[in-house]
């Protein structure tokens, strides 16, 4: 029997061997064409009426029913001679199996497991009649094999190799925010790789109701082909919903020259389905770490367990004992706006987005944030989420920081440290991060509250600026630049956005309705004080 003379490994791969094949050897002749299918017996003759051309199936375990004294390179050794084109095998293959079959550039191929060879050499025989499953069904197989790799718990990188080898395209699986899960194909190791990620990054080409997390879930729609501007590239996306909301993005890539089809589509549709529950699950798994994180990191600062008992389960949870750490204690300027876990996410972003390793836990109301390295990396960590909360809440946050932790027994201290910095930073309304070691003056002015000393002091310090109008409050934003950058103008301007000589302009403005010296170390001490004075009057 002889089926058309077109199709190959990598076409059977796509039309009929179930998920999780994957090609191990002999690559380079993957494109003879394949006239039939043949199953090894466990009684001889091995293989019925070979003719050459054939693609031959075998399991291990079959193979030894056979013959304890047949191995696998002895096997492919006396296929080769039959002029076989191909070899699909179920169980381990060793490494000199796959030499073997390299330097006799024969494709060998890792079957996995859980389908009945009985049931491969079916679909193999249907495709290479001119028959294969219907789009449909081959969906349905497909889902299921997938949903078989999630079961084994194989993770994102599993589902994205078994996609990339099915479609012989280059599967990349985003998150929400466009960020890398997983990745798999020819492209992934193109000297232009990075640039292709960088490109996939960008959300603009993505079409508006895919970046609507809320209303794809709605609509779910179908995969989109879209180009991969400026690259000479187009993928096939397909959205990743899970629980009533967009979670990322699927996505086959290819270039110009090569086309997509239905069974395309049909990949990036169910591989989206398994990704979503792959996710989702994924999700749960973090959420129930933080919840035992959470009461660990709670019990152990609350001093109801001790440190050694604290080390052993925080250390399982991702804690490092060779690290430092350096405690952010982190909440809204109002209350609950954003509320913790929304902070607790933007935190875990911009950790991993600076490459910082992170213990993340809302307390409450508030976040604590034990942030490997020096206090400088927890600044940073800080100023970023800070950033973040602006952009996407248009709030503000109070950020107190402790001292570095050298080991277990200073994380309490270090904590203590950053609630009284927070503490401090939110009665005086400070929205640039306050550490525990800055707080003096802090300290000194706090005995004051209340006391009508301030307000004099305040009135008497600013003079004219002290009046309320628009002119004044853009010369105080300024004057608290100022000091924020300790007189250093370049930096005050860059903070402010503003060129330098028009700071300069308005120094000198300050300068002449205040009266002010800003060269006398004692009236800079002065202004410096009346400013802080005024965020709590």
């Amino acid at each position: 029997m002889s089926g058309p003379p077109n199709l190959n490994v990598h076409d059977l791969l796509r039309l009929a061997l179930p998920v999780g094949t994957s090609l191990v050897a002999g690559g380079q002749s993957a494109h003879r064409p394949i006239a039939w299918v043949s199953v090894l017996n466990t009684r001889p003759p091995a293989f019925s009426d070979l003719r050459g051309g054939e693609i031959a199936l075998l399991s291990l375990d079959a193979m030894y029913l056979l013959s304890d004294k047949l191995t696998l390179v002895s096997l492919i050794r006396e296929l080769s001679e039959t002029d076989v084109v191909a070899i699909g095998v179920q169980g381990e293959i060793n490494q000199t199996a796959r030499k073997i079959a390299d330097d006799l550039r024969i494709p060998l191929l890792q079957l996995p497991d859980t389908v009945p060879l009985r049931d491969v050499e079916h679909h193999i025989a249907q495709a290479l009649l001119g028959n294969p499953a219907p789009v449909e069904e081959r969906g349905r197989d497909i889902h299921a094999q997938l949903l078989q790799l999630s079961t084994e718990n194989r993770g994102l990188g599993s589902l994205a190799a078994a996609l990339a080898t099915m479609a012989g395209k280059t599967v990349v699986i985003q998150d929400k925010r466009l960020r890398p899960l997983a990745t798999a194909g020819r492209l992934t190791a193109s000297p232009d790789w990075p640039s292709i990620e960088d490109a996939l990054y960008d959300v603009n080409p993505l079409p508006a109701l895919f970046r609507d997390r809320m209303e794809v879930a709605q609509a779910s729609p179908d995969p989109v082909a879209i180009p991969v501007p400026p690259l000479e590239l187009r993928r096939l996306v397909a959205p990743i919903v899970a629980g009533k909301m967009g979670r990322g993005f699927l996505s086959l890539v290819f270039s110009p020259h090569e086309s997509y089809d239905a069974l395309d589509v049909v990949f990036a549709r169910n591989g989206a389905a398994v990704c979503a529950l792959e996710m989702a699950k994924e999700k749960a798994i973090r959420e129930a770490q933080k919840r035992v994180q959470g009461n660990v990191l709670e019990q152990f600062l609350g001093g109801m367990i001790n440190e050694n008992e604290a080390l052993l389960r925080l250390t399982r949870l991702g804690y490092q004992p060779d690290q430092h750490y350096t405690t952010l204690y982190i909440g809204g300027l109002r209350e609950n706006i954003p509320t913790a876990r929304q902070i607790e996410a933007l935190c875990n972003e911009q950790s991993g987005a600076l490459g910082l390793g992170a213990l993340v836990q809302p307390y409450g109301s508030e976040v604590i944030v034990f942030c490997e390295g020096d206090p400088a990396n927890a600044r940073d960590l800080a100023l970023a989420v800070q950033g973040r909360v602006t952009e996407r809440y248009s709030a503000e946050i109070i950020v107190g920081l402790g001292q570095q932790a050298h080991d277990l027994k200073e994380w309490r201290e270090g904590f203590q440290q950053a609630v009284g910095a927070f503490r401090t930073a939110h009665q005086w309304r400070l929205t640039t991060p306050l550490a525990f070691w800055d707080m003096g003056v802090y300290r000194l002015l706090s005995l004051l509250v209340g006391s009508p000393e301030l307000s004099k002091f305040y009135l008497e310090t600013l003079g004219k600026l002290a009046e309320e109008n628009s002119h004044n409050a853009e010369f105080i934003t300024t004057l608290e630049a100022f000091f924020e950058e300790n007189g250093n103008l370049t930096r005050t301007a860059k903070r402010l956005h503003i060129h330098r000589n028009t700071l300069l302009y308005r120094m000198d403005r300050i300068r002449e309705i205040s009266g002010l010296d800003l060269d006398n170390p004692e009236t800079r001490l002065a202004i410096h004080l009346a400013l802080r004075i005024r965020r709590i009057l």
